[in-house]
This record gives C-alpha cells, sequence and structure tokens, in this order.
C-alpha cells in the first residue's frame, strides 16, 4: 500500500508499518542469463578468495595466499619456472611453500596501500 510516496507494509502480526526504503538497492536484468552474471559478480564481491583450480595470479606479482593445512593467509608471489611449472613463494623468498609442505589453495589479490587522508 502506498501513501503519499510512502510505502505501508503488513508484518507477520498483520500490524502495519511503514516501509523505509532509503537503503535498497534494485538491480534491473534484461534476461536470466544478465541476471545469473550478476549474481556470479556479486558471489565474487561477497569472497574474493580466487582457488588456485579456478586461475592462477599473473607471476610475481604479491599476493595474498590461502593454505590448505597453515591457518594463517600470507603475503606472497606465484612464479612460473622454465618448464612451464608454477609455484607459490612467501615474500621474496626463493624457498616455495610447497618445498616445506605447506600447501596454497587459494588467492586475492593485495588491496592498495593506504594514501591517508
Amino acid at each position: 500500500m502506498m501513501a503519499d510516496g510512502i510505502k505501508i507494509i503488513a508484518d507477520e502480526n498483520g500490524l502495519f508499518n511503514i516501509y523505509d526504503d532509503t537503503y535498497d538497492v534494485i538491480i534491473h536484468c534484461e534476461s536470466e542469463e544478465e541476471q545469473n552474471m550478476v549474481m556470479e559478480t556479486l558471489k565474487k564481491t561477497a569472497n574474493p578468495w580466487i582457488p588456485i583450480t579456478e586461475r592462477l595470479p599473473e607471476t610475481g606479482d604479491y599476493i595474498l595466499i590461502s593454505f590448505d593445512n597453515f591457518s594463517l593467509p600470507d603475503i606472497g608471489r606465484y612464479e612460473v619456472d622454465e618448464n612451464g611449472g608454477g609455484a607459490f613463494y612467501p615474500g621474496d623468498e626463493d624457498v616455495s611453500y610447497a618445498s616445506v609442505g605447506v600447501i596454497a589453495n587459494a588467492w586475492m589479490p593485495l588491496p592498495q596501500p593506504w594514501k591517508g587522508e
């Protein structure tokens, strides 16, 4: 029900309340395909981790890395060797995580450094 542009809704008990839609977000899609694309984008935004089975990071970029067998993420990088194989490395180290038994499972880009106000 609308009264002078104000939405009035009934709750589960049948009582009427004014509904404030100030912070509502509506996304209009032209097709089911577009709706699915929007839903996937929203899911990725809600969980920015990228599984390594889905995609690997660019070689040499510093990233945040998650692990199967270690509880804390770490900042590191992904490097590809001359044979085309790749590995994750902590920071600027030359020893890979896998070589010490730590298994990467996902990654995400690092946020931009803070610049102050």
